[in-house]
This record gives structure tokens, C-alpha cells and sequence, in this order.
């Protein structure tokens, strides 16, 4: 079945986008194989932390310059991206450590699989929940960075004269127009994710209170909120970077 839909997939893509559409399916087939490289590296024991790391600056590189091409607007995203990444990585790291975000829930402990399950494991779970934030906020700060810095270079190439801070002001109002969009996205793929575990929470009875102040929630809630901030620091960044490119450089 995987197979008849990445092939369905492949199909529209050339039908629809031909030459960029192929190079967005080989985008995806690499972001996979680099996936799968992160799963194996970390089995074979090296640090999540330091593999996630890589792998989340190789997936930028990929996406951006492969994807996107290598011209001024895709390099201004990706010094933002790297910045936000940074930032937010050590917001995450200090999240994760003040709330005990590592390893399973008390609800999915708690349930039959585990306990079937290993504990000793020699492999630092709040690293692996660090770089579970680290590669899923990639994705939405990636695509406010560049819509952003596309747009403010095109309001510059058919407006030269404008000033770097009208640049700005026109970057933060198209920002604001992909802000909601992109927090709605986020939020419905937290829901996406988490049903199963709400319909475990609804069937074994558990209290509001109870679920209100335990881990799972707050597991579900870290990835799309660290995402989120993510993707609002992003915006001005991206438009602040881009206008005082355009203007110290002249670009048209």
C-alpha cells in the first residue's frame, strides 16, 4: 500500500509540478533516508543530541538550497532559521529538563505495552525528546522564513525606492497573514497525533485535574508550542534580515 501511494504521490507531482515536482519527491526521499540515518545512528549509540543536531542543519541545507535554489532570499532563511533553531533548541532543552518532558508518559507507562518494555535503556531519553522538538519545529520555521523573505524580496524588486523600514513594515504584514495559517497548522497536527491518546485518557476515566498537570499533556503541547514560537520569531527576523540586506546591498 506504501508503495502504490508514493507512487500516486510521484505521479501528481510531475503531472502538476513536472520538473520542480520531481525535485520536491527527491527532496522527500532524502529527508527520509536522513531520518532513517538519525534512527540508526542512535541505535548504534551515538548522542541524539549531537546526530538530531546535524541532521536538522543537513535537512535545512537540503530543503533550502536543493529544493528552493541558492540565491539571496533562501540564504538570508537560512542564517534566520539557524538563529530561531538555536534559540528555541535552548528554550526546548530548558522545558524538557523543568518538566521532566524525557521518556514515556504516566498514561502510556501505565497502559499494557509497557511492560513489555526495557528499562534499562543506555540512551538519554530527554536528549531524544530535545531532538523530537529540534526536527519538528524545523518544518514550520523553515516555511515562514521563506515566504517571508520571498516576499520581501519582491516587493523590493518592483519597489526600489522604498525605505528598509517600509521593507519591514510590508514583511510583517504579509507575516501576519501566514501566522494564523501556520499556528492553525501546527495545532491540528498536535490533535492529529494525539487522539489515540485521548481516547485512552477518555476510556480509563482519568480527571481533568489529573491530565491537566501530567506529563502527556505536556508532552503534547511542547512540540507545537516550541513550534509556534518558533514560527513567530521567524517572521520579523526574516523580514528585518531581508530589508537590511536589500537596502546595504542595493539588490533589485
Amino acid at each position: 500500500m506504501v508503495k502504490i501511494l508514493a507512487v500516486i504521490l510521484l505521479v501528481l507531482m510531475l503531472v502538476i509540478g513536472r520538473d520542480r515536482g520531481l525535485q520536491s519527491f527527491l527532496t522527500i526521499l532524502m529527508n527520509i533516508a536522513i531520518l532513517a540515518g538519525v534512527l540508526f545512528a542512535i541505535a548504534l549509540g551515538f548522542s541524539p543530541l549531537i546526530v538530531g543536531t546535524a541532521a536538522g542543519l543537513l535537512l535545512t541545507v537540503l530543503i533550502l538550497f536543493y529544493q528552493n535554489g541558492y540565491h539571496l532570499k533562501t540564504k538570508v532563511a537560512f542564517g534566520v532559521i539557524v538563529a530561531v533553531q538555536v534559540v528555541m533548541l535552548l528554550i526546548g532543552m530548558v522545558l524538557c529538563v523543568w518538566g521532566h518532558a524525557g521518556g514515556y508518559s504516566e498514561v502510556k507507562i501505565n497502559l499494557d505495552d509497557g511492560l513489555f518494555l526495557d528499562g534499562n535503556v543506555n540512551l538519554s531519553m530527554m536528549q531524544v525528546e530535545i531532538t523530537v522538538i529540534l526536527l519538528s519545529l524545523l518544518g514550520a520555521v523553515k516555511d515562514a522564513a521563506v515566504a517571508v523573505t520571498s516576499a520581501v524580496y519582491e516587493v523590493h524588486r518592483n519597489n526600489p525606492d522604498l525605505e528598509q523600514i517600509q521593507l519591514f513594515a510590508s514583511g510583517l504584514k504579509i507575516g501576519r497573514e501566514i501566522l494564523a495559517t501556520s499556528i492553525n497548522t501546527l495545532f491540528f497536527s498536535c490533535v492529529g497525533e494525539s487522539l489515540l491518546l485521548f481516547h485512552i485518557i477518555c476510556y480509563w476515566g482519568y480527571s481533568f485535574g489529573y491530565i491537566l498537570n501530567s506529563k502527556a499533556l505536556y508532552q503534547v503541547f511542547l512540540y507545537s508550542g516550541i513550534a509556534g514560537l518558533g514560527c513567530i520569531a521567524a517572521i520579523p527576523l526574516s523580514a528585518m534580515a531581508m530589508a537590511t540586506v536589500l537596502k546595504r546591498k542595493g539588490r533589485v
